[in-house]
């Protein structure tokens, strides 16, 4: 995850047995273990829109998404499941999937919903019952991009849905991967 002013990188490493979660300047050449006091894998890092908080995925307290501030004080449960948190530009909520997704058709392990929830916490509600992975919300706030494996197929599309929930559009189709991470922007 790059901040919005370009000049901080958030990453996850598994560097002491156990994942952790690392912020660097890019400029820098020393990075700083966020979650070094964590015995357990803290992963799937993502920066709010102001820069000052951070969602990962952890294992801890039985797992699920949390936040904590951008130099990895005061980390707490959002709530007791899901992945790859991507945040609205807003800052105010979190959008999820129910389960561990990487781009690898290997990695394909069935359905996963989208869910989004509030960043204090409450009720998530669900967005979309069809294969989801890595969420990304658009500029505007109104639009939530993911990547749709084919299951069985080294294959994928880029889907969008309204930020509320409704209809999906295919943005891409054809024989190939797609991806809706990457710069941060759909």
């Amino acid at each position: 995850s790059l901040s919005t002013d370009c000049q901080w990188t958030l990453y996850a490493a598994d560097t002491v047995g156990n994942r952790d979660i690392y912020l660097q300047s890019v400029t820098g050449q020393k990075p700083i273990n966020l979650t070094e006091d964590s015995l357990v894998n803290d992963d799937e890092p993502a920066l709010s829109p102001d820069g000052q908080q951070i969602a990962f995925r952890s294992a801890r307290e039985g797992g699920g998404i949390f936040v904590m501030g951008r130099t990895g004080e005061n980390a707490r449960k959002v709530i007791d499941r899901g992945y790859n948190p991507a945040w609205s530009p807003d800052g105010l909520q979190l959008a999820f999937t129910q389960t561990p997704t990487e781009l690898r058709p290997a990695n394909y392990e069935g359905q996963s919903d989208l869910w989004v929830v509030n960043v204090s916490g409450g009720t998530p509600k669900l967005l979309y019952e069809k294969d989801a992975a890595l969420p990304q919300w658009s500029p505007h706030n109104q639009r939530i991009a993911f990547n749709q494996r084919f299951a069985g197929k080294a294959q994928s599309a880029i889907v969008t849905i309204p930020a509320s929930g409704g209809a999906d559009v295919y943005v891409t189709s054809g024989a190939g991967m797609n991806c809706s991470r990457g710069s941060g922007r759909t």
